[in-house]
């Protein structure tokens, strides 16, 4: 046996339980030797698993937890026991020597310093995707040994000093992972794709999914690069636009930063001269598509963007104003002013509509048919800005609609004092022309009435 009958008879008599019969010595040796056992079964498992030879205090120690056993106390993994021999008539008796520690000697020494105090500091572990290579951040493990060796660390010392004579590391250059890059491949590849349902499911991809944030700034130059090479391309230039509206859905992505740089490529769109080879493709509704996104970054994004849609704005009235501008291009000047709200619309496109009206109908009055179906177009954009004025001055008044019958021959004169006689017959010819004539007309009143006033 591991553990003698005559051990078991010291530690009980150290107790106080003195002459213990042979059977009843012989019986707890052999417990005792079944208990080690498991106890030391059970560490080696734990020191297998931590890929070691060598069995330690630590492993010990959690075998005894597993048995919901106090741990040994006293013992480091890290410190050799070492075991002396005691001289002994009746066998041989080990013990571990304990350091003996001179309390005068602790008290004489000088006392520690005062540990600082805890503090908390702020550092950028990222700036739009990019690691700042700081002494906080971790050094990246894809950095090229050129730029790592002497020469180049002397040259970047001596460009990169500032006037107080503090060393700036500069920012570490924007790589991206192969799992990125592939990525990007295939949802660029999709959108070139002839299946719309390819297509579809990339543009879902870019709207819904994490973690790509790196490539935001790839996807707004992809669609930059798309509408300039492809100005005469519709489907192209749609697909372009869908890629910027799913960029902007996308809950997980922070695209503000970005906004300077898509505006123009959705400016582009709106009031381009030519979106297509034939003038009878359905190039308006990717206007209108242009317009609605444009409004909607200036409703979102007007709050850091202060300037933002007095700038669009000032753009789209110019080449409203503009008379060597095409038609196509007055268009959607006009859509991109009426998506901007009824404000806009109101100061900017109302008190214009007289004049426009004579310059659009010289132009309808050539014989192309062209220029005709596109001043069609342009007149049902006036109508329209028309009708979101008309709204918005009747909900904030407290009359009701004239209906179109009500109307007489002094409220169309007056009318057509404001809008000119051409877009007069345009709204009397429509089914909620009485909408609008009230509306207008309430405005008018509105401004007459505040200049007599002032």
């Amino acid at each position: 046996m591991i553990y003698s009958k005559s051990s078991i008879k010291n530690i009980a008599e150290s107790i106080g339980i003195p002459k213990l019969k042979d059977g009843i010595t012989t019986a707890m040796a052999q417990d005792v030797e079944y208990r080690l056992h498991e106890i030391i079964t059970e560490a080696m498992k734990f020191m297998r698993h931590s890929k070691r030879t060598k069995l330690t205090v630590a492993d010990i120690n959690s075998a005894l937890r597993v048995r919901n056993i106090e741990p040994m106390y006293g013992f480091e993994a890290g410190r050799p026991i070492k075991f002396h021999k005691a001289a002994s008539v009746i066998e041989d008796i080990y013990y571990v020597e304990d350091e003996e520690i001179d309390l005068s000697t602790i008290l004489e020494e000088p006392l520690p310093n005062v540990p600082l105090e805890v503090v908390y500091t702020a550092h950028w572990l990222a700036v739009e995707g990019v690691q700042p290579r700081i002494q906080q951040n971790p050094i990246p493990l894809d950095a090229d040994t050129e730029e790592n060796g002497p020469a180049a660390k002397k040259i970047a010392k001596s460009q990169h000093k500032n006037q107080d004579g503090v060393d700036t590391i500069p920012l570490v250059k924007h790589v991206l992972s192969k799992e990125l890059q592939l990525y990007f491949e295939c949802i660029t590849g999709s959108l070139q794709s002839t299946d719309p349902i390819v297509r579809s499911t990339a543009l879902e991809s870019i709207s819904v999914d994490a973690g790509i944030h790196q490539l935001v700034t790839y996807f707004v130059q992809y669609v930059a690069v798309t509408v300039k090479n492809n100005l005469h391309n519709l489907d192209t230039l749609r697909t372009a636009l869908a890629v910027a509206r799913a960029i902007r859905r996308n809950p997980n992505l922070f695209v503000e930063p970005y906004m300077h740089q898509l505006i123009p490529s959705l400016l582009t769109c709106l009031v381009s001269k030519r979106l297509c080879e034939e003038y009878t493709e359905d190039h308006w509704s990717l206007r209108n598509g242009a317009a609605e996104q444009i409004a909607d970054i200036c409703r979102n994004y007007g709050h850091s963007y202060h300037t933002l849609q007095s700038r669009i704005a000032r753009t789209l009235l110019r080449a409203f104003l503009d008379p060597t501008k095409p038609l196509t291009t007055h268009y959607g000047a006009i859509v991109g002013l009426t998506k901007l709200g009824a404000s806009t619309a109101k100061v900017l496109i109302l008190p214009n509509i007289k004049a426009y009206m004579t310059l659009l109908s010289t132009e309808m009055e050539k014989t192309n048919p062209q220029l005709a179906h596109e001043g069609k177009h342009c007149q049902e954009a006036l109508l329209d800005a028309l009708r979101v004025i008309a709204r918005e001055e009747s909900a904030a008044s407290e009359g009701g609609w004239l209906e179109p019958a009500k109307l007489n021959s002094v409220q169309k004169s007056k009318l057509s004092t404001v809008v000119g006689e051409p877009m007069a017959g345009v709204v009397f010819a429509e089914k909620d022309g009485g909408e609008i004539v009230a509306g207008v007309l309430a405005i008018s009143k509105n401004d007459k009435t505040s200049a007599n006033t002032s």
